[in-house]
């Protein structure tokens, strides 16, 4: 099975009542890979600035992963997410958020990660997972997450992309603000209509 997998490498401080944590990896196509790794190769593509203090390719070392289309770009800087958790911790509270390199051209795909079959659009701005969707060939299946950020702030970008996927990924909160709905069964059946043919939302 070929998987490739997209999304955000970022620069991390995550703050809950129990402490701090400054500076430290995180991009939702970091933690899928980390996952996926285990079970399937995986094609990562993604880019980062010149400032990223991490090796991605020591970190993810022991996993079958193909670092051809990671990029570090230079007089760029890494994404920086801030955010926080209180109470049961369930959903992060986003604090501050440095696009850099996301708000700049997204990645080239290279030849060989441009016929897998299976895709992840891991979270990252919608019009980024847009245009390395039409990068690609003929994917059999194309899944994604999003978050409350590109809701708020993208939602037309979203919604373009929605149609052109076959499975969406999202939290509890994220599909009551993305639907205006709050009943979970009525919010998933409006997501379908938007164009997924699958939605997975998860509760806390």
């Amino acid at each position: 099975m070929s998987l490739l997998v997209t999304g955000s490498i970022g620069i991390d401080t995550v703050r809950t009542p129990y402490g701090c944590n400054n500076d430290c990896l995180g991009g939702s196509a970091v933690h899928f890979t980390m996952g996926a790794g285990l079970f399937c190769p995986v094609k990562f593509i993604g880019v980062v600035g010149e400032d990223c203090p991490f090796d991605l390719k020591e970190i993810f070392a022991g996993r079958d992963v193909d670092f051809e289309g990671l990029e570090i770009r230079k007089g760029s800087k890494t994404f920086r997410w801030s955010g926080s958790y209180e109470g049961d911790m369930n959903e992060a509270q986003t604090d501050a958020v440095e696009l850099n390199v996301l708000a700049e051209t997204p990645p080239a795909v290279p030849d060989s990660c441009r016929d897998c079959e299976f895709v992840f659009l891991a979270n990252t701005a919608p019009a980024l997972q847009i245009r390395l969707l039409e990068q690609l060939g003929a994917p059999r299946f194309v899944a994604a997450d999003t978050m409350n950020h590109w809701i708020v702030t993208a939602k037309d970008d979203l919604l373009d992309l929605l149609d052109r996927i076959d499975m969406l990924i999202i939290n509890e909160g994220e599909a009551r603000l993305l639907t205006g709905q709050r009943n979970l069964i009525t919010a998933s059946e409006d997501i379908l209509k938007l164009g997924p043919r699958v939605v997975i939302i998860k509760k806390r």
